[in-house]
Order: structure tokens, then C-alpha cells, then sequence
């Protein structure tokens, strides 16, 4: 039977006419990007496929776009529950450069569901998680201004107390973590978990229009969490705060002086073994994408406000005066595209996240 959460749903959208017309396909799909994970993929897979027991038979689906070295990927195709792959419930689609931004995207591309959601290839759903975040999309099917709306995030190191569901944007916006909070609240910008409707996420004409200069350019992971965190806004949507479990970040956690190395050795009780490749995740050093997103979110004048945080958290790994013009000139074309259909300045938005963003 399905859970309390999604006989709520049912009931709410009218269980026959539902059951006739949605049955047929999946009514979420998580998104995965995967770069040579592999036992981790299979705990973020199995966390997914137990929460999907809080869902109507059939209304799940894990789409995984994996980009990892090609050894490392015929173990994956290898490893995954084949018996899934055959009923469908899990798709995997191959992509043969790093990047982790289009790699969503084309997870995303390949899914069927109305709505998506975006997980790490590192993560364990919390209980209810995903059936909690369909239920408010369902609930605000018919407003048109919700953009993402976010579980809060938490690290498998850390107590439960220490999970948030924003970034507090009042001295910057790349944002030191906010707060958890008990209600649906619009809030300013986090990375995953989050859920969107698919259409809306890939619509370029009235919607997010994707990763934009990230994708288009293969940049590295780091700063796209901000970019599409924040774009909704810009163009007149709302984020949105959702109270459930929280999506648990596995570690292990490689320092900062390391991330931008070819590769990263953690040590265990076996000896090292190589955890993550960040420097080959994407074109440039991890931090570039945290300069561009200023510039296509706003110019110049955002890119000088955050230039003493980005060299601060990231001087180890990247020239901030050698990537200035670049950064401009992979964010030229978005920014284009943003500028004409921006409801708001990024001024304008600073001034209305200080009233919703959290309280000291």
C-alpha cells in the first residue's frame, strides 16, 4: 500500500482520474551525476529504491548520468541491480567528458518524470524524503512561481542539528549555511536535494533554462549550485524551504588544499585509495564557476563584491586576476539571455533576501 504521504496525494489530485492517467509513467525521477563512484552510487541507489516504497508502485525512476573513467564504468554497469535496469526503474546513460553540470542535464533529458530530483552520487535519502517533496509540488501544482523547493541537507559526520535548508546571503552571496526550518518558507539558495518540475528546469523561454554558461562550456562543479540557486529569483520563481528528513551528504572528505589535485588518497584501515578527481571534473579549476556565475547573475559589480570571499575559500585553487576574463567570457551568453528576461537586479534581490533569509 502506498504511504500515509501518498494517499494524501492521491486524494488531493482525485485517486481515479490519477490512477488512469499517471500510472503509465513515472511521477518522479531522480537525477544522478556520476563521476567514478562506485559502492557509493550503489548506497545512494538502494537509499532510493527503499524510499520509492513511500510512492505508488511505478512512480519512481533513477536516471544516472555517468561520466567516469571507462574502467571505473564498466564496474558500474557491472554492479548496478540489473534486475531494475530491466524493469526500468533504473536508467543509465553514458557521457564521455567530465562535467558534472551537463551530465544533470542530460539525466534530466533522459527521464520521464513530472517531476525531478537532484541527488549526489554520495547520498542517502532520508525517510519520507522524496514522497514529502513530491507532495508539495503537487500541493502548489497550480502556482506558478515555485522554482525549487529543497529538503535540507545534512553531512553523515554531523548530528541532525546541524542540518539547513539555506545559505544566508546577508554579508555575501556565496552564503555561509542558514537554518533548518519546521514550515514551507520561501528561503534564498542551497544545492541538493532539491525538486522542480522537469519542463520548468529545461524550458529556455519561460523557465530556468538549465545550467546555462556552465553546461554550455563544461565548467567544473564548483559555484553551479549558486547559479541555478539563484537565477529563479532573477527571473521572478521562489525557492522554497520543504520540512522532512534530511539528505545525507557520505563523506570521506578530501582537504581544501587537495581539491584541486588530480587525485585525491584517503587514508583507511586497508591503506589509501583514490576517493574523487575534482581537477578533471569539468574545464578550469573547481572555483572558476563561482567567478562566472557572479558575472551572469551580476556583472562585474558581483564579481568585485565576492572576489576577496572566492580568494579567501578558494585562493589555493584558483588565480581569481587570471580567470577574471575568462570567467566574463564563458558567462557572455547567459547573461544575454538573462538580462532579457530578468524580473529583478541581484541589488534588488539582496535587499528582499535580507527579509527572508535567516534570522541571528
Amino acid at each position: 500500500m502506498p504511504s500515509q504521504d501518498t494517499m494524501s496525494i492521491l486524494i488531493h489530485l482525485g485517486w481515479p482520474q490519477f490512477l488512469k492517467e499517471n500510472l503509465m509513467k513515472p511521477l518522479v525521477s531522480i537525477i544522478i551525476a556520476n563521476r567514478n563512484d562506485t559502492a557509493m552510487l550503489l548506497v545512494t541507489i538502494r537509499s532510493c529504491i527503499e524510499e520509492f516504497r513511500a510512492l505508488y508502485p511505478g512512480q519512481g525512476e533513477i536516471v544516472i548520468a555517468d561520466n567516469s573513467d571507462p574502467k571505473v564504468y564498466q564496474r558500474i554497469l557491472k554492479d548496478i541491480p540489473s534486475g531494475y535496469v530491466r524493469e526500468g526503474t533504473i536508467k543509465v546513460v553514458r557521457q564521455d567528458f567530465p562535467c558534472l553540470f551537463t551530465a544533470r542535464e542530460l539525466a534530466i533529458q533522459n527521464s520521464q518524470g513530472e517531476f525531478i530530483i537532484c541527488l549526489d552520487s554520495h547520498m542517502l535519502a532520508g525517510r519520507n524524503m522524496i514522497a514529502r517533496l513530491v507532495r508539495f509540488m503537487i500541493e502548489r501544482s497550480n502556482d506558478p512561481t515555485v522554482g525549487f523547493a529543497h529538503a535540507p541537507i545534512l553531512w553523515v559526520h554531523q548530528h541532525e542539528r546541524n542540518a539547513r535548508h539555506d545559505r544566508d546571503m546577508s554579508t555575501n552571496e556565496l552564503g555561509d549555511w542558514g537554518q533548518l526550518y519546521h514550515d514551507e518558507r520561501p528561503i534564498t539558495w542551497k544545492g541538493m536535494p532539491w525538486i522542480c518540475r522537469r519542463e520548468w528546469f529545461l524550458d529556455k523561454e519561460n523557465g530556468l533554462g538549465g545550467y546555462g554558461a556552465f553546461s554550455q562550456h563544461h565548467l567544473s562543479w564548483g559555484g553551479g549550485d549558486m547559479h541555478i540557486g539563484i537565477k529563479p529569483w532573477l527571473l521572478g520563481f521562489q525557492n522554497w524551504s520543504v520540512p522532512c528528513s534530511p539528505g545525507i551528504h557520505i563523506g570521506p572528505f578530501p582537504s581544501d588544499e587537495n581539491k584541486s589535485a588530480d587525485i585525491v588518497k584517503v587514508g583507511t584501515a586497508d591503506g589509501p585509495y583514490t576517493y574523487r578527481v575534482w581537477a578533471n571534473s569539468g574545464r578550469g579549476p573547481h572555483a572558476i564557476g563561482f567567478l562566472v556565475s557572479c558575472y551572469v547573475l551580476g556583472g562585474e559589480p558581483m564579481m568585485k563584491r565576492n572576489s576577496e570571499i572566492i580568494k579567501k575559500r578558494f585562493g589555493s585553487c584558483i588565480d581569481i586576476e587570471k580567470y577574471w576574463s575568462a570567467a566574463i567570457e564563458y558567462g557572455k551568453d547567459e547573461k544575454a539571455w538573462l538580462d532579457k528576461r530578468r524580473k529583478f537586479t541581484m541589488e534588488q534581490l539582496q535587499l528582499h533576501f535580507l527579509k527572508i533569509g535567516p534570522k541571528k
